[in-house]
């Protein structure tokens, strides 16, 4: 993404650019004309994603290969100079090199965040919001794809079209790549190493890793810094090779030999010239079969190579090759290239807020203005924006003033975040007892560490476990286990419970609540959230609470089904693998257990769970935002807020987990059922809405506060 053979502008100290100094790199207009090419190619692929564009997404490879190139080019010659003292040209300094980063990225970056945090504030719902606010600070900090890692989100899901700074993932990649490719070459240099050597070694590990992790790991393949160092790495060797006139040297030998083959009269032909036309002719070639046949899956990996040696292909070729002369380096080709940079930042926010506002993929007509609007954006940033704080003097003032901006920008996602999305902008009667609510989770989660303290201990995965008690401990009656679909009931039940009741919950993520049964421990349950595997240390302390704390006379079992399904073990009888057999035996045992303890057994048969897609869309028909919005923004079609119950999307997995739990309760007086559907399904219909039109669900399958408080009569009648 980063533009930094920047062609000389009147009015401007032209000695020294963005990223390097004319004397040390000379403008190549065809490299603008190839970041066109790259993002054209991902703004079409995020705006049309079922057109011939599917696979734009690969322009962002191309930009690797340009970053690296240009960036190792700069570095190879300050590093040279600095070992030398020729005073040829300008010696590499640490200080330098990132001063002149920061005049060039930050000022785009920051204009575009505080932009959308603004519009975020009319626009974004509070839970929207928050999110954005946390994306904000990973992006300040450029740690956005480390950010989205740990959200175990898959780039090209439905549910990332819903995160506007999705596309900085890529500036993380950048950024962490020049906070360490610097350092590596000044201390290869110092130690005399062979730096061809070091690249090629480099870039080797990172693509091998590459290859190992696409399938085991898809998530990391996507977006660790380490596994997506290789395509950096290739603009680098590259630039060593160009540094070293290789190339020329190459295309000396072999041009002659080229043109006696291809040509009639070799005697006319310029070798150099030839060898360039046919490499770019082929990197051409590479990048466009790229860009419309691969697909998505298994990506990076193998498939990367295209748009990476396309890449290398076509800047190899040098300025002169007669594609880069005559189609990369058009004016139209290169104005785009200039604004590659901002307009790689300012397109996907535009495009995501027209989507979350929709629920949908907004219609065509709102697609296209959000590229014009993109479009204007990134030259009035290039042309008004960027100018003054990227060149003259005072460029270090500049720098530590920037810097400063950014880190307030960084504060104010935390603000967002951390004020749950300000959900004061709301117009909504219930808002004061939602934010009761939220205001009191705080203390029930202290009270039950007081009691349990592991659940503390393991606060890297505090976002996955949930260990609250309403009342002190000893004067709750009612507990709640299970995984998140016992945790959403709780903020409900907790607004309805009685002066003599009290809940305590235990929800572990992915935890099912049979004694003795773990649905987390395999490879693929794993992949996404790693630190579930605390899950049966957690569940454990649990039960011991349970059945040795008298006060708790009710126990409620709660479990999505769907959430792993086929993929529990049984931790008393590992070589069991049959799914039917594991949950028998877990409902026997854990029935037996109770009911010796003396406790009133109640499970929970799940709520419907819906589409994702039809979730979005309701979301956007029925919600109100923060002010109002145009009308061709907005969906009103609230069928897509219901279902028949023969949809159910957990349908399987619910049926077989009520089946099993209700034949083992035979002859059990003290086992008794929720039934979940009851609430929001009637006449063969289930809903995702109230008598009132608010809609009750936070995703496809948890119920909201409001989802809960209105579940929570239903299930009090049954517990009482």
């Amino acid at each position: 993404m980063l533009r930094i053979n920047t062609p000389p502008r009147t009015g401007h100290n032209n000695s020294s650019v963005s990223s390097g100094s004319q004397r040390s790199l000379k403008y190549r207009p065809d490299i603008d004309g190839l970041r066109a090419i790259a993002v054209i190619s991902v703004v079409l692929f995020h705006a049309f994603p079922d057109s011939i564009f599917k696979s734009g997404f690969v322009g962002v490879d191309v930009f690797f290969v340009i970053s690296g190139f240009l960036i190792s080019t700069i570095i190879f010659k300050g590093m040279n100079e600095r070992m030398s003292g020729t005073g040829l040209t300008k010696p590499f300094s640490f200080i330098d090199f990132y001063s002149r980063r920061v005049r060039r990225i930050f000022p785009s970056l920051i204009f575009c965040l505080l932009t959308f945090l603004a519009l975020g504030w009319f626009v974004l719902l509070p839970d929207e919001y928050s999110l954005f606010g946390k994306h904000t600070m990973g992006a300040s900090a450029y740690v956005s794809n480390l950010l989205l890692w740990s959200e175990a989100g898959d780039y090209f899901q439905t549910a990332s079209q819903t995160k506007p700074l999705l596309h900085l993932w890529s500036l993380g990649i950048e950024e962490q790549f020049y906070l360490i490719w610097p350092l590596v070459l000044f201390i290869a240099y110092r130690l005399n190493f062979n730096i061809f050597t070091l690249a090629l070694v480099g870039a080797l590990a990172s693509f091998g890793f590459e290859l190992r992790s696409v399938h085991d790991n898809p998530t990391a393949a996507f977006y660790s810094p380490f596994l997506r160092f290789w395509e950096l790495m290739a603009g680098s060797l590259l630039a060593w090779l160009y540094k070293g006139e290789m190339f020329t040297g190459i295309a000396n030998k072999v041009g002659p030999y080229l043109s006696a083959v291809l040509q009639r009269d070799s005697s006319k032909s310029d070798g150099v010239r030839l060898c360039g036309n046919i490499l770019s002719v082929i990197g051409l070639v590479l990048i466009l079969t790229a860009v419309f046949t691969l697909d998505n899956k298994d990506f990076p990996g193998y498939k990367a190579l295209l748009p990476v040696m396309g890449a290398v292909l076509m800047i190899a070729a040098g300025k002169d090759a007669f594609l880069n002369r005559y189609l990369l380096s058009n004016r139209v080709m290169v104005w785009f290239g200039l604004i590659s940079y901002p307009l790689y930042i300012w397109h996907w926010p535009f495009l995501s807020f027209a989507w979350i506002v929709g629920g949908e993929m907004p219609q065509l007509k709102v697609r296209i203005g959000c590229i014009v609007i993109a479009v204007i954006m990134s030259a009035v940033t290039y042309y008004f924006v960027e100018p003054g704080l990227r060149w003259g003097r005072y460029g270090g003032y500049k720098a530590a003033g920037l810097l400063s901006a950014m880190v307030a920008v960084g504060i104010a996602g935390y603000s967002v975040e951390r004020h749950d999305g300000y959900t004061t902008r709301m117009n909504d009667p219930d808002q004061p007892v939602i934010d009761a609510i939220n205001k009191r989770l705080k203390e029930d989660n202290d009270r039950c560490l007081k009691e349990i303290p592991d659940w503390n201990r393991l606060s890297e995965a505090k976002d996955f476990f949930y260990c609250k008690f309403q009342r002190a401990s000893g004067k709750n009656n009612i507990a709640i286990i299970g995984d998140s679909h016992a945790g959403h009931l709780y903020d409900g039940l907790t607004v309805h419970a009685r002066e003599d009741e009290g809940i305590a919950l235990f929800a572990v993520a992915g935890g099912v609540p049979l004694i003795g049964i773990h649905s987390v421990v395999s490879p693929q349950a794993l992949k996404g959230s790693p630190n579930r595997v605390y899950t049966d240390h957690l569940q454990s302390e649990a039960w011991d609470y349970i059945l040795t704390h008298k006060n708790i006379t009710k126990v409620v079992l709660s479990h999505r089904p769907s959430v792993y399904w086929h993929i529990v073990t049984d931790l008393r009888n590992p070589g069991n693998h049959d799914f039917n057999s594991i949950l028998h035996e877990g409902f026997l045992r854990t029935y037996d257990a109770l009911s010796k303890a003396g406790k009133e057994i109640y499970v929970v048969l799940d709520n419907p769970n819906f589409k994702h897609d039809n979730y979005l869309k309701c979301k956007a028909s029925v919600v109100r935002r923060p002010y109002p919005l145009p009308a061709f923004l907005l969906s009103k079609n609230t069928k897509v807020c219901s279902m028949r119950s023969a949809d159910r999307t957990d349908k399987t997995a619910s049926d077989n987990w009520n089946r099993i739990s209700r034949e083992l309760a035979v002859g059990h007086n003290n086992i008794h059922f929720i039934d979940m559907a009851q609430p929001f399904c009637k006449h063969g219909l289930c809903s995702m809405l109230d008598d009132r039109g608010n809609i009750l669900y936070r995703d496809t399958d948890h119920l909201n506060i409001k989802g809960a408080m209105y579940a929570s009569p239903f299930i009090f009648n049954e517990l009482r």
